[in-house]
């Protein structure tokens, strides 16, 4: 057995044992019914993270101390956008900006960021990265039509709870031949978390990481035609293997778990020892789509 599946086995175990004990549903308490969704809040304070761009492998790794998993994941998309940025023309839009910090290992300066959650809008604007951060609503009175010449949105789209408003209103701000790229969750996700352990988990994680809208390649294209918006990249990534890893790498704590202090100290020196290897399983991921992956990372223009 190699050491990642024996430490996935280590993983699933405790994961069960937590779910006998605790149950499998942590999320924040519910609000007029609604259950909070907080996952654009990696960061509770502006805060500029160690990042690599090895420009040999063409990937960008930053690391966020909280989570070394979070850190490994988001690499990806990093990498992917980093490479799609030289495409951009301005004014620039990141679309579900969050606390600011995807944004920040990318860019020194774009034009807006927008998201609905106005404690994680005053952390981005700590970074001084976005010339005007916006909530939805104000995204929808404020910014005419056709004034973006660019919309990026990474790991967003599938927690929003109204999947078309949000695409109608990227397609209105975007100008013809426009760029719009963005990731997403595959139901792929699904199906690699319920191999890897079992339905159930499969559940409590797209329920704990707020997944509403897991559509297919056929199904996201059907919609975004409907706006106007024209896919001309569509790629899988991430195969089963780097999500067991992703899970592995939890171990040492996660930004959705209580912090031990001791295991600040061993994903440090976890991230010092392997880091090349870390670097070289991201490059691979993003270098080699898969026909069936976790994750879609989808580019295409106005029409």
């Amino acid at each position: 057995m190699s050491f990642a599946r024996a430490a996935f086995s280590l993983f699933a175990l405790s994961y069960k044992c937590a779910r006998t004990f605790h149950g499998s549903d942590r999320r924040p308490a519910a609000t007029n019914g609604v259950k909070p969704d907080l996952t654009g809040r990696v960061l509770m304070e502006p805060k500029i993270v160690e990042t690599i761009e090895d420009h040999n492998r063409s990937v960008l790794f930053a690391y966020f101390d909280t989570s070394l998993a979070h850190s490994f994941w988001r690499a990806q998309e990093l990498s992917l956008f980093k490479r799609a940025s030289v495409s951009f023309e301005r004014p620039i839009m990141d679309f579900g900006c969050g606390d600011g910090s995807f944004s920040a290992c990318i860019f020194d300066d774009i034009e807006f960021g927008v998201d609905i959650d106005k404690a994680a809008l005053s952390v981005a604007k700590g970074y001084g990265v976005h010339q005007r951060l916006l909530t939805f609503e104000e995204m929808t009175t404020e910014l005419p039509t056709a004034s973006v010449a660019a919309v990026f949105s990474c790991s967003v789209l599938e927690h929003t709870a109204d999947l078309r408003a949000c695409i109608r209103e990227i397609a209105r701000v975007l100008r013809p031949g426009g760029r719009f790229f963005f990731s997403v969750p595959s139901p792929v996700f699904t199906e690699q978390m319920t191999e890897l352990i079992d339905k159930s988990f499969a559940e409590a994680v797209n329920s704990f990481m707020f997944h509403r809208n897991l559509f297919t390649d056929s199904e996201w294209k059907t919609l975004l035609s409907e706006h106007d918006l024209e896919v001309e990249h569509f790629d899988n990534f991430q195969t089963i293997e780097f999500t067991r890893q992703y899970f592995c790498l939890s171990l040492l704590g996660s930004r959705a778990t209580l912090q031990i202090p001791g295991l600040a100290t061993a994903r440090r020196l976890f991230w010092r020892s392997f880091r090349d290897s870390l670097l070289d399983k991201v490059a691979a991921s993003v270098d080699h789509p898969v026909a069936s992956g976790a994750n879609f990372f989808i580019g295409g223009s106005k029409i």
